[in-house]
């Protein structure tokens, strides 16, 4: 019973905390909708890759720093695990701030690049100007996060992620509405909620409760291959989203014009959220693998994993339950134009893309599975085959073939071949 205590523990404080961070730009969704229009909607679906790679390199950052000051940590070798810490600080900043000088300058460009028409641009790059400012924040939010969790309080943790969207859906509504901001107040919202998730955070050393500490020093390169090796699957995973909305993107706009896209829009930011929940159950479970792993307990490794699956099936089935049940409720709240056309497309994709989910967070465990035994191969393979090897042929193929109802289906079956590549991998590793 008390294994089981301590995976609930960390797993369900880290899947409010990612629904928390997903549900960012879900309440920028909401508020546009209604208070945009189909047109806000269509240029904020245009920008989310962009949201996925900055969430992609704080994961990569802070899941690869903090999975090796999680061993350290076990092992008692405290100026180490300290060290790992103070390297993900200066690599964020390093990262960060160029990509937020550079998404600022060039805003418009990058929204011509990522498919908006002339139409869209105007708006799309406003919004991106106001958010792309904040990256910093961002990934410093992952990282702090990150190590907290890692650091035995993940309640902590939880609470920080649970404030920032709080603040982020009051504001969105105060900015959006009362100061008729628009699409720039929605990104303020956004930009400012996770310097209130760091502040929050910032009583984990307050209250003296943390192992870490940041410590001057160089950057290492071997250390920032050992972060990098750990964490380039979680950044994958998270790019692949991004991928998949691109390319979903450019196919649907090629078929149904900007409507689609914002009926694609409903569809790919509610799959953030549900994507939070096997993000939440990955990266919440990655602690308790690594501490496993680094006390050799190959026992107490296998009943995590099996807890983990277990959790993911039965979120899959509420979920998907809830799609069936409601789908023209759920799509009704970000249709304030009560748009006809765009209730339609997304009424048809909505249940077939989100049976990929029963695969797709199998898929994510056993990539935090693997890269928490320290088996990066398998990892980083499954990670490139759900970052796009897979799906953007079928996506191609299956559109030529079947229009939108083959955009739909290519997730799906995508992510079902993945799945079978995962267990013969596991079933590998388990006889070797």
């Amino acid at each position: 019973m008390k294994r089981q205590f301590i995976f609930l523990k960390y797993v369900s404080f880290n899947m409010l905390s990612m629904i928390g961070l997903s549900c960012y730009i879900l309440a920028d969704t909401l508020f546009i909708a209604n208070g945009v229009g189909s047109m806000g909607l269509a240029a904020l679906n245009l920008i989310i890759p962009l949201y996925n790679v900055i969430t992609g390199i704080g994961l990569l950052i802070g899941v690869g720093s903090a999975t090796h000051f999680s061993i350290l940590k076990v092992q008692n070798k405290a100026k180490e695990a300290s060290l790992y810490f103070s390297i993900a600080i200066k690599l964020a900043l390093m990262i960060s701030i160029p990509i937020a000088v550079m998404g600022f300058l060039f805003a418009e460009n990058i929204m011509y690049f990522m498919g908006a028409n002339q139409e869209i641009i105007p708006i799309a790059s406003a919004y991106l100007k106001a958010y792309i400012i904040f990256t910093p924040f961002f990934i410093l939010q992952q990282i702090v996060v990150a190590f907290i969790r890692n650091d035995n309080n993940p309640r902590l943790a939880s609470i920080a992620m649970l404030l920032g969207t709080l603040f982020n859906i009051v504001f969105d509504y105060i900015l959006v509405f009362p100061c008729q901001l628009g699409m720039v107040g929605a990104a303020l919202a956004t930009g400012f909620s996770p310097i209130i998730t760091l502040l929050i955070c910032s009583l984990h050393v307050l209250w003296k409760q943390n192992y870490f500490h940041y410590l001057p020093c160089q950057i290492n390169k071997n250390k920032v291959y050992q972060i990098i090796s750990v964490g380039i699957p979680s950044f994958i995973t998270e790019l692949s989203g991004g991928i998949i909305v691109f390319v979903f993107n450019m196919v649907i706009l090629s078929i149904g014009g900007n409507i689609a896209v914002a009926s694609y829009g409903i569809i790919s930011n509610l799959a953030l959220v549900v994507t939070s929940l096997y993000t939440g159950i990955a990266q919440g479970v990655q602690p308790l693998l690594s501490q496993s792993h680094g006390q050799k307990n190959t026992s107490l490794m296998s009943a995590y994993l099996r807890y983990s699956l277990m959790t993911s099936f039965i979120v899959s089935m509420l979920v998907y339950s809830c799609i069936m049940l409601f789908p023209q409720w759920i799509i009704s709240i970000f249709n304030s134009e009560n748009n006809f056309m765009m209730m339609n497309i997304a009424i048809q994709g909505l249940p077939l893309y989100f049976f990929g989910f029963f695969f797709a967070g199998i898929n994510m465990i056993f990539v935090s599975y693997f890269a928490s035994v320290q088996k990066f191969k398998p990892s980083f393979f499954i990670s490139l085959l759900r970052g796009g090897l897979i799906v953007i042929p079928l996506v191609m193929i299956l559109s030529i073939l079947f229009s939108l109802t083959g955009v739909w289906l290519s997730f799906p079956i995508s992510e079902c071949l993945i799945t079978l590549i995962c267990l013969f991998l596991y079933r590998k590793k388990e006889r070797a």
